[in-house]
């Protein structure tokens, strides 16, 4: 299978816990005007975008990409890595600007996260090679910001609908945050959509996640998809239906959505089954975020793992 992903390329500077940062309600918390000693950080490449790529990669996918990194130390890694994983980076711009950065802070498993997008901001519709699209199977998109992106996305949504591409919507709670209502055009646009459960109800303004996941259906008359941590994913094709997640230690859940996102794919233009599609990437995310940053299970380990827990 071929796919096109466009979305941020980040370098992602991970915090780890320490005992000077603690939870405050539901705010991160750390002294003002003190010198704080951290357990242990690490650098990597990541990127919503990147870590759709890097999955699909991994499974056995030809993955074009989109996308924008500085003429920098750090654009280079980024580079070089996404080489190594077998992403093709022809359509990869670039730019006198700053590679895009990510503060991740890891508490209890869960992440929080400052991001500069940076270079990311400048991808426009200037930069989209319709070929590239054309010899598409799937054209993904995830968190895109500014409005050069909004403009980038708009023809080549375009272009992946006269071609008869599929297109999948995966967008972040930045993207509710800054672009709503082109978001809502792009939702119209889709064949799929999917949605952590926050941003799906932010984007919404409802309750729970079955609310937000009924009425993203009824605003795209998309395939519908709201994961939900520990709860598990619910689908909407033509009803509604819930799969149970597998049980797993949290270790990190850095990247959980994007390895999700990117397990359906390659799941359904394998086998064209919502459901078997659905436990393939509940059980890709249950490994991601069992051994944390950095590990991306292959498809082996998963079905290994399917089978060992459906039992």
């Amino acid at each position: 299978m071929r796919a096109c992903v466009v979305g941020s390329l980040v370098i992602d500077i991970t915090i780890y816990p320490s005992k000077n940062i603690s939870l405050l309600k539901d705010m991160i918390a750390f002294p003002f005007d003190y010198k704080i000693q951290l357990d242990r950080i690490s650098l990597d490449v990541g990127g919503s975008g990147f870590n759709v790529a890097k999955v699909l990669s991994i499974l056995g996918n030809n993955v074009e990409f989109f996308g924008k990194v500085g003429n920098d130390t750090y654009g280079k890694m980024i580079l070089k890595e996404m080489r190594k994983s077998g992403i093709s980076i022809r359509n990869v711009g670039i730019e006198n600007s700053l590679t895009g950065f990510s503060l991740v802070f890891i508490y209890g498993g869960e992440k929080t996260i400052l991001t500069y997008r940076g270079a990311n901001n400048l991808l426009d519709e200037n930069d989209l090679n319709e070929d590239s699209i054309r010899r598409c199977e799937w054209f993904i998109f995830t968190s895109m910001i500014s409005k050069e992106n909004i403009r980038f996305l708009e023809k080549a949504i375009k272009v992946a609908k006269n071609n008869g591409v599929k297109v999948v919507c995966n967008p972040s709670v930045a993207m509710v945050d800054y672009q709503k209502n082109n978001l809502l055009k792009l939702l119209k646009k889709s064949d799929f959509v999917i949605m952590n459960k926050k941003e799906a109800m932010k984007l919404t303004k409802t309750k729970n996640p079955l609310e937000a996941c009924r009425k993203l259906k009824k605003i795209s008359n998309s395939n519908v998809i709201v994961t939900m941590g520990k709860n598990g994913s619910v689908i909407f094709e033509k009803e509604i239906k819930i799969f149970k997640a597998y049980k797993v230690k949290v270790i990190d859940t850095t990247g959980a959505g994007d390895s999700f996102t990117a397990a359906f794919v390659h799941s359904y233009s394998k086998t064209s089954s919502f459901e078997f599609s659905m436990k393939f990437s509940n059980a890709y995310a249950a490994l991601k975020i069992s051994k944390g940053k950095g590990y991306f299970p292959s498809e082996k380990e998963v079905m290994e793992f399917m089978s060992e827990k459906d039992v």
